[in-house]
């Protein structure tokens, strides 16, 4: 991440009055104006970029978590306004607890590390951990894991890819302005910002399994 001098087509105003008669007046800070001024800028490419990391968890871990995750009670999946088809598939939700640490302390250090890049303000998991099952024609279409209530303070999200390749077809993590499908391969993590826009395509035979995690931090400003 840079900070340089951007030249700037229009300054907004500090500060927004109205006269006696109800017109409007715009001030600026001491020395700007809306126009010919430059101000620093600090851009970041990575805001936009999907990481992955192959060979996240070890095919143990990934059995050690369908086990859990197929123990618990599952729900069908849904979002957070109302009925919808949309989305269809099952989940289950994975809590902290002694048998479970291992996993947040996990998922944590990748998205800290992650987060080198991103350089967002993360606090820590608001949510459990989703575990999720897709079977045949089941899918997640286009969203984002961005949205209203608790949902907005979602920065980071992870998919964990806990079923070998060879055990579905379709049902691939896609990406708005991506052309690559995120990495299929056992154990593999693809971190990416919660407001990407992303989707499970449908799945076209077989069971495709893996684990959810978002990482929450102060409203974007």
């Amino acid at each position: 991440m840079s900070t340089d001098l951007q030249p700037f087509l229009y300054l907004l105003p500090t500060k927004l009055a109205a006269d006696e008669s109800g017109a409007v007046k715009l001030a600026w800070a001491q020395g700007d104006g809306p126009f010919g001024h430059s101000k620093p800028l600090a851009a970041n490419p990575a805001v936009s970029t999907i990481r992955s990391h192959r060979k996240f968890l070890s095919d143990e871990e990934c059995d050690r978590i369908i086990a859990l995750g197929e123990s618990l009670a599952t729900v069908d999946a849904g979002v957070e306004k109302g009925e919808n088809r949309y989305r269809v598939g099952r989940i289950s939700w994975i809590e902290p607890g002694d048998d479970t640490a291992w996993i947040f302390h996990r998922l944590g250090l990748a998205f800290l590390e992650a987060n080198r890049e991103y350089g967002l303000e993360l606090i820590g998991f608001a949510d459990a951990l989703q575990y999720t099952v897709y079977g045949p024609s089941e899918r997640f279409d286009w969203h984002m894991d961005l949205g209203a209530g608790l949902t907005s303070a979602r920065k980071l999200s992870m998919t964990v890819q806990l079923s070998p390749p060879a055990d579905y077809a379709g049902g691939d993590l896609e990406f708005v302005g991506h052309t690559r499908a995120a990495a299929r391969e056992r154990g593999s993590a693809t971190i990416f910002p919660a407001y990407v826009g992303h989707r499970v395509s449908p799945v076209e035979r077989g069971t495709r399994r893996s684990l959810v995690a978002w990482a929450s931090g102060p409203s974007f400003r």
